[in-house]
């Protein structure tokens, strides 16, 4: 099999010719695996989307994610460059520093004069919807979509990350974690709205994304795990905005999975009611296993993760070997998992330990 055939098997439900391996890597690891500094990506966005797909051919991963990028006008009026050792971008029209990039945190953009929080209901027209359409015409995938092509030379099933549609969304567009999470009980007309506008614009770069060729859509909310919320809050507000951006998803014809932070176990049992075709994550440092997971969802849906993100950055390589040998042990039987990270892959893990893991795929994933 290819390894897009390969993937496509294991979240459909059929059996593969062996465990696929598909760890979470983004652009701040992606860098490092690629030769590059994770600032090179925020200088130049670009660089970071071929990062992705060069840390994926050299871990040989069965597939890449990809994030949409800035539009095209964004590089003739911002630059982006270092003063005084932090990371700023600048208006090139008037030389004023807009705000700063958190390195050490993820390259988070912090705006010196972030837009008004949201507070009330009539706050939520204000925010904007791109269309699909204006995605691909205000060049956000000028830089993507000739990668996406180019990792399909190589048979790599393809992922577009269009995630946020819940709480994650709430907390940008409020400002504060603690006040989006508080909306659940003190506004939740407020939360429902939010949550409504943060499904339409999840879907329109969905659609965008599927227009230029992906495989499958990345959903899915950080915030909204066991770790943060209430099953009953999970219930009311989150599951049927994951079940409605998944029907659609999959009416436009592709794959969708979820990812889930921290500890999903309250919540595995509402997993299936959202239709997704899996769910990436199973983080063993939140309580979660990938043996205990499969116990409650069964073969609803495919498991894809459960390498300690600590093991990946402190462990040997034969640590990490030792850890994926026992992940796919559980999660092999019957088919349905996909060997990868309990969560983003922390950025100066050594490549060794990806390459271990990869091995254990190969050596004992075979069905």
């Amino acid at each position: 099999m290819t390894s897009r055939e390969r993937m496509t098997a294991a979240l459909t439900g059929k059996l593969p010719d062996r465990v696929p391996f598909l760890p979470t890597i983004f652009t701040d690891h992606a860098c490092i695996a690629a030769g590059r500094q994770f600032e090179d990506a925020l200088i130049n966005p670009g660089l970071g989307a071929q990062s992705m797909l060069e840390a994926a051919l050299r871990y040989q991963t069965d597939g890449v994610r990809f994030l949409p990028g800035p539009p095209t006008d964004w590089y003739d009026q911002k630059r982006v460059e270092f003063q005084d050792n932090v990371l700023v971008q600048v208006d090139r029209r008037s030389d004023r520093v807009e705000g700063y990039f958190d390195v050490a945190g993820g390259g988070k953009f912090i705006s010196h004069h972030p837009p008004k929080a949201v507070s009330k209901i009539a706050d939520v027209a204000e925010t904007h919807v791109l269309t699909a359409e204006e995605y691909r015409q205000q060049g956000y995938f000028k830089d993507v979509a000739p990668l996406i092509e180019k990792a399909h030379s190589h048979d790599l099933f393809v992922v577009g990350m269009a995630s946020s549609q819940t709480l994650n969304f709430m907390v940008e567009q409020m400002g504060d974690a603690e006040a989006a999470i508080m909306t659940f009980f003190d506004d939740p007309e407020l939360a429902l709205a939010l949550i409504d506008r943060a499904v339409q614009i999840s879907l329109e770069k969905a659609r965008a994304f599927i227009d230029v060729g992906v495989d499958c859509i990345y959903i899915g909310d950080s915030y909204a795990s066991g770790s943060v919320i209430s099953p009953e809050i999970y219930q009311r507000f989150c599951a049927p905005a994951y079940r409605e951006t998944a029907a659609e998803i999959h009416r436009m014809g592709v794959l969708c999975y979820k990812h889930c932070c921290g500890d999903y176990n309250p919540l595995l049992v509402h997993l299936p009611e959202t239709g997704i075709d899996g769910m990436d994550g199973i983080d063993p440092t939140s309580g979660m296993s990938v043996a205990h997971t499969k116990a409650i969802v069964g073969d609803t849906i495919t498991l894809m993760g459960g390498i300690s993100c600590l093991n990946l950055l402190n462990g040997t390589p034969e640590d990490v070997y030792a850890e994926a040998a026992a992940c796919i042990e559980d999660g092999k039987p019957g088919g349905r998992y996909i060997l990868g990270s309990a969560c983003a892959v922390p950025r100066f893990s050594p490549p060794e330990n990806l390459l271990a893991a990869r091995q254990a795929a190969v050596e004992l994933g075979g069905y």
